[in-house]
């Protein structure tokens, strides 16, 4: 749920920060700070004709945030500025090995120079390039529901009774679509529940409960006078009522769920926390504020701990015993800019990235030890009903996932929708 990244190589060069390093020793070390301070110091070397020191401040940046795609972007502009051919090269063969498209004709008379001088380099980057925009996977629908233009964010499925729950942020409601008629919904609960904003949701099949998070953002539309803040609700899940509602002190904007054998996590995108519940009759308790996480969505359980997508830097993998956090070491695909996250029986991992071009869905299995990525596969990508692609929920061999969440229509001001959304479509994927 919070967006977008940089699109392009531009954005990335225009960035202003602060001088690398120019943080208080006393602060802890922040990846995303300090690699955004980065990107500075190439923008101002390479406006100052110093290429080598670019090069080499936008290569720390990629250490910290690694496959990120603005900045590989950012060392092919490096490039392009200073004439080094092998440079755009190598920083594009980087972006096509992250699973990225890009159409070279955009860097205009340098794409002639490049395959003229290199053709077989050439031929084989752009058609790898041009393989990662072409679709992969198929997917049924589930749903298609016209819920007259209000803004859908997360997906929860009760494989019991073939139930599909769809959380609205603008409309401040949970809808429920039956498996009679995948073309309607009815309002499961709603404002009148202590809804605010509706984002992530999970089916707790050991409690039979619906757990979702509230909370505020500009498009929420609170009444006059009407105070905002963050929750976790337990709906029944056949009625509907309220069973629980959780308030934590300090907490800022709860995003995902995940419930497994009686426990419930929750990660917090605004303060950039992981809460655990233990038991119903229990508060939640706080599990991780690494102060290095800089935007926490999704969450999944895999390999004996949880898995935090960061947006803006990848995967974490949190000690369910400690709390601790380490970073996902990544191979060539990139895990920026993933959404939403689940796990598979067998500890596969199966993501949404809407972070870059193209949106896609994708599994990513884990080494032995939980700490590397031993390999990813793509699941589904240019598929006709994608929009911008957010949560999902995993269950049963079953990936189901909200394919067109209308996100671009809704500004930040908090007005829109600046057109009016297409019907919401949910796809199924067949994991067997």
């Amino acid at each position: 749920m919070i967006r977008h990244l940089l699109a392009s190589a531009a954005c990335v060069l225009s960035v202003s920060a602060a001088p690398a390093f120019a943080q208080d020793d006393e602060a802890a070390f922040s990846p995303q700070a300090t690699a955004t301070a980065l990107a500075g110091e190439a923008r101002r070397a390479l406006g100052a004709g110093d290429a080598e020191s670019a090069r080499r401040a936008m290569e720390a940046a990629l250490a910290l945030k690694p496959a990120h795609p603005s900045y590989l972007l950012g060392l092919a502009q490096i490039g392009l500025t200073s004439g080094d051919q092998d440079l755009v090269f190598t920083a594009l063969e980087r972006y096509a090995a992250g699973g990225m498209a890009f159409d070279l004709s955009r860097l205009g008379e340098a794409d002639a120079a490049m395959r003229e001088a290199q053709p077989d380099r050439y031929a084989a980057l752009d058609a790898a390039l041009s393989r990662n925009a072409s679709p992969v996977g198929q997917a049924e629908r589930a749903a298609r529901v016209d819920l007259g233009g209000t803004l859908i964010e997360g997906v929860a499925v009760d494989i019991e009774t073939d139930r599909i729950f769809l959380s609205d942020v603008t409309g401040r409601a949970i809808h429920l679509v039956e498996p009679f008629d995948r073309e309607s919904a009815s309002v499961f609960a709603d404002r009148e529940d202590g809804l605010l904003s509706v984002f992530g949701m999970t089916v707790d099949s050991v409690n039979r409960l619906l757990w979702a998070t509230t909370g505020v953002l500009p498009q929420t539309g609170l009444a006059e006078g009407e105070e905002g803040g963050t929750a976790i609700v337990a709906l029944d899940l056949v009625t509907g009522d309220l069973y629980r509602r959780f308030e934590i002190e300090g907490a800022d904007r709860f995003a995902d769920v995940v419930a497994r054998d009686g426990y419930v996590y929750i990660s917090d995108s605004g303060a950039n926390r992981v809460y655990r519940l233990s038991s119903l009759s229990d508060g939640f308790e706080l599990l991780s504020d690494d102060p290095r996480f800089a935007g926490l969505q999704g969450i999944a359980l895999s390999h004996g701990a949880l898995y935090a997508a960061d947006y803006a830097l990848g995967l974490w993998r949190i000690s369910l015993d400690d709390g601790s956090a380490s970073l996902v070491t990544a191979g060539d695909e990139s895990l920026i800019g993933i959404d939403g996250l689940g796990h598979t029986r067998e500890g596969r991992l199966i993501a949404v990235r809407n972070g870059m071009n193209p949106n896609q869905v994708f599994a990513i299995d884990l080494s032995e030890d939980g700490r590397s990525v031993a390999g990813t596969e793509t699941l589904l990508r240019g598929h006709g009903d994608f929009g911008e692609p957010t949560l999902i929920s995993v269950n049963d061999g079953r990936v189901w996932l909200v394919a067109n969440s209308p996100w671009p229509l809704y500004p930040e001001d908090g007005s829109g929708p600046t057109e009016t959304p297409d019907p919401l479509t949910v796809l199924e994927i067949d994991l067997d």
